[in-house]
């Protein structure tokens, strides 16, 4: 079986977004960037995104250059909504997977390949998550703390028990923490 990694960032406090949905603690680090995207490049060879990430993420990734931007655009990409009318049709490479995302992720998991790598958004990864689908957690940790926001772990049903797999420290502060459930 395929392992599933949600890859992303997150406030000290543990917060994938902050009180407006924004992102703006995420402080600039390019040798966290350069070392776990080179990591995931090798690992994974297919994306799951949200359909509310999809519109920006695309955009960004359509114009943006180099050896990170030529995997983003290549690798076959699932965007997860419940429009089967959904236009996909700005990104190379992306699909639309309507209907039940959670279904669409484990017959992916049951298919041949590498890893499959979610990068958002909230709901996605807590709808992933609280299935108890996701097999390991890449972190980009800041050294922000915001209070409120929204996490990925919002009403578990359960509590999870996390094995850390990797930690590394970054000039900025920030952490590249990789945890297996």
């Amino acid at each position: 079986m395929r392992p599933l990694i949600v890859f992303c960032t997150v406030t000290a406090d543990g917060f994938m977004a902050g009180p407006d949905n924004d992102l703006d603690f995420a402080i600039d680090d390019p040798e966290l960037e350069q070392a776990l995207n080179g990591e995931l490049m090798q690992v994974a060879d297919t994306i799951v995104v949200g359909r509310k990430s999809f519109p920006e993420m695309a955009a960004y990734w359509m114009a943006a250059e180099g050896e990170l931007a030529d995997w983003m655009n290549g690798t076959p990409k699932f965007v997860l909504t419940s429009d089967d009318e959904y236009d996909v049709g700005a990104w190379d490479n992306a699909s639309t997977a309507a209907g039940d995302g959670v279904e669409l992720v484990r017959e992916l998991k049951e298919a041949d390949g590498k890893s499959i790598v979610v990068f958002g958004g909230v709901e996605t990864v807590r709808a992933l998550v609280a299935a108890g689908l996701v097999d390991e957690y890449w972190l980009k940790v800041h050294p922000v703390v915001v209070g409120r926001g929204r996490s990925m772990f919002f009403d578990l049903p359960e509590r999870t028990t996390l094995a850390l797999r990797s930690v590394r420290s970054f000039p900025s502060g920030s952490l590249g923490v990789v945890y297996t459930a």
